[in-house]
């Protein structure tokens, strides 16, 4: 006899047991991490093995003699015709029951009946002797299908034990035992039609049992709980690894036939063409799900669906998961190494700590996905994505490059996502409130000045509004988030209204922050002068610029232009230069007392430029507005005139909004602006 390998509680990291015999083997609460056991045997023992083996077929072999037994002793009271019918009756009843439903309900019904026949039997009184022999058959026949289902339930187990150890072909040898014991049993009695009778019925009992166990074994879902019992017992005496830390180690090709890895840290564990998983004990693991445990052994996904799965640190290394689906699956600290994602979809896919190096992404799906600075992208094979589900409608949306000729070279791909995990989104579906918003920002950013948060974007996502900023690398910022907008709805729901927000309204960062949201959503236009690896505003999609100060038109009639110098500071000469350029395209008054267009937008220009009070974002942003302006009256068609001046209009409204009411720059426009109006040909 081979004494059992004890390793408990020991560090045993980076040890190799490839091709070891390991059966019987405790590596309870021990640190396994990085072990290989590629090709190694584990689970029972020989001896344990041969031991359940024998006692197993024991109980097969004498179960077909014990039914004959049971059967004989009840029918054999049936002293009457009644009595005799009712009890094959009930008993028939039984057997369907069993083979159509389960043993649970057909031991339910049977105790039910005999329940309702003793009931029946004490309320009548005197009743007719046919009736009170029938109700005795029921009786009977509901004792002798209680013994029956037993007997069928410890078959069932003996038999999934054989099966577990020693696979399908043993069914044949288990039901060649059983009819010799039932065999046994008639020939050593008087050979007659009744005995007969009762052999039938045996072997009735004996190979439902049996099929009752074939079926656990294909793991049919109403013999789950009797699987759990066998492989519970089974792994009491294999190879243990209950508790212990298992992250990214190595089973491949290991059989792994009645191992227990209870509570074990599975991060990462290579399962590939591993053997015999299913037989293993594996609760509270991600290996209780049978879809998952398929997946991660044979490593192969393609087309299927995942969706709304926990995959959280599965190992799919080198997994084909082409077309494969994991809308809203959890992906974070998986192995994706070298695995082929083509035409996958990973919307709301998690992927948090994920290792995609060398992974193929051509044709994915990308919408919404949860990437962030800790997912690895080294190589990712990428031709193209598409930012958006497909549909029948749009086969293509949001293909990126844009342009369906063009492909990602190689390494390209991870540097046009980074933006997407590099920032702090904050998304509000609905009801908007600027002010909210901005007293709620400052406050995160006074509550963590170490994070350095930096404003960054504004954007529509579908009907909601996303802010975005920029924080230092390794922050945590789902607290951040889950920190603002738990203020932001307390700001909302008791503040309203009260001294504080009224205050607030006096602070000079706050009505900044609340003019620029303001301004977005009544214009879609905003400017961002910060600088930032990458800056990038949407209405539904990305862009990409360079590392400097960026103007940033979300409008309509989208448009990013550089107006900043290399340090990212606005360039108000550069600006201011354009704007004089084009007023002075415009024609002189003919009548030197009337103030025509051109003096009034100089006279705007000259507001803006010495406005103490208004910072070099806005400056800039009005006084491309002044050049608009000038620009329109060249303007030939109506509309179109009409078109610039209406936007023009909208965004000094919008900046003047978030300035006090005694700022000069208020004052100037509310007298400019409408002449300026009506030299365009305009009402005021």
């Amino acid at each position: 006899m081979v004494l059992r390998q004890v390793y408990r509680s020991q560090d045993l990291e980076g040890r190799n047991f490839s091709d070891a015999n390991l059966r019987g083997a405790i590596f309870s609460n021990s640190n396994l991490k990085g072990v290989n056991f590629i090709d190694s045997k584990t689970g029972l023992p020989e001896h344990i093995e041969f031991i359940f083996l024998c006692l197993s077929l024991l109980v097969i072999a004498l179960s077909g003699t014990i039914s004959q037994v049971t059967l004989q002793s009840i029918l054999s009271e049936s002293t009457t015709r009644p009595v005799f019918l009712t009890t094959i009756l009930v008993l028939s009843t039984f057997f369907l029951l069993v083979f159509f439903n389960s043993l649970v309900s057909a031991i339910v019904f049977s105790i039910s009946i005999a329940v309702i026949a003793i009931i029946v039997g004490a309320l009548s009184g005197e009743i007719s002797t046919v009736l009170s022999d029938s109700l005795a058959g029921v009786v009977v026949g509901a004792i002798g299908t209680s013994v029956l289902g037993s007997l069928i339930f410890v078959v069932n187990l003996a038999a999934l034990i054989v099966l577990c150890l020693r696979g399908r072909l043993a069914t044949y040898g288990m039901i060649t035992l059983a009819f010799i014991g039932i065999g046994t049993t008639a020939l050593a009695q008087a050979a007659s039609l009744t005995i007969i009778s009762f052999s039938i019925i045996s072997g009735i009992v004996v190979l439902i049992g049996i099929n009752g166990g074939k079926k656990s074994f294909t793991e049919n879902y109403k013999h789950d709980l009797i699987k759990s019992l066998v492989i519970r017992l089974i792994s009491l005496f294999g190879t243990n690894f209950k508790d212990t830390n298992l992250t990214d180690a190595d089973f491949s090709g290991a059989t792994l036939k009645g191992v227990n890895f209870y509570r074990a840290n599975l991060t990462r564990t290579c399962w590939k063409n591993s053997r015999d998983l299913e037989f293993s004990h594996v609760a509270s693991t991600y290996l209780t799900n049978s879809i998952i445990r398929q997946l991660v052994v044979t490593c192969n996904g393609r087309g299927q669906n995942f969706d709304g799965l926990d995959l959280t640190g599965v190992n799919l290394q080198g997994a084909n998961l082409q077309d494969a689906s994991f809308i809203g699956a959890n992906l974070n600290q998986s192995n994706l190494r070298d695995s082929d994602l083509s035409r996958a979809i990973l919307k709301q896919t998690q992927l948090d700590g994920t290792d995609l190096t060398d992974a193929i992404l051509t044709g994915a799906c990308i919408e919404d996905w949860g990437m962030t600075n800790t997912t690895k992208l080294e190589n990712v094979q990428c031709d193209y994505v598409y930012m958006r589900l497909p549909t029948p409608e749009k086969r293509n949306p949001l293909r990126k490059p844009d342009d369906e000729r063009k492909t990602f070279s190689q390494g390209e791909f991870a540097d046009f996502i980074k933006p997407y995990f590099d920032t702090l989104d904050l998304y509000h579906r609905q009801d908007v409130d600027p002010r909210s918003i901005s007293i709620a920002l400052k406050n995160l950013a006074e509550n963590h000045p170490d994070v350095g948060l930096q404003f960054v974007a504004i954007e529509w996502r579908g009907n909601g509004l996303n802010i975005r900023y920029t924080a230092v690398p390794d922050v945590d910022k789902s607290e951040l988030s889950h920190e603002y907008f738990t203020n932001y709805a307390r700001i909302r729901k008791e503040l309203l209204g009260s001294i504080q927000l009224r205050l607030a309204a006096q602070d000079a960062e706050i009505s900044r922050m609340e003019g620029v949201i303001n301004k977005f959503i009544q214009t879609g236009t905003h400017q961002s002068t910060i600088q930032a690896e990458t800056i990038q505003i949407i209405q539904g999609e990305f862009a990409m610029t360079e590392n400097r100060g960026i103007h940033i038109n979300t409008g309509d009639n989208a448009n990013i232009r550089g107006l900043s110098s290399g340090d990212g500071i606005v360039n108000l000469g550069t600006i201011s230069g354009n704007v004089t350029n084009a007023i002075n395209q415009l024609p002189n008054s003919p009548e030197p007392d009337q103030a025509n267009l051109k003096t009034l937008l100089a006279q705007l220009q000259q507001v803006i430029e010495i406005d103490s009070d208004l910072p070099d974002p806005d400056k800039a942003d009005l006084l491309e507005q002044v050049q608009s302006l000038a620009e329109a009256k060249q303007v030939k068609e109506p509309a179109k005139r009409e078109g610039i001046a209406r936007k023009a209009m909208k965004i000094f409204d919008a900046t003047l909004k978030s300035l006090p009411d005694t700022a000069k720059i208020v004052d100037a426009c509310s007298k400019l602006l409408p002449l300026i109006l009506k030299a365009l040909g305009f009402p005021a």
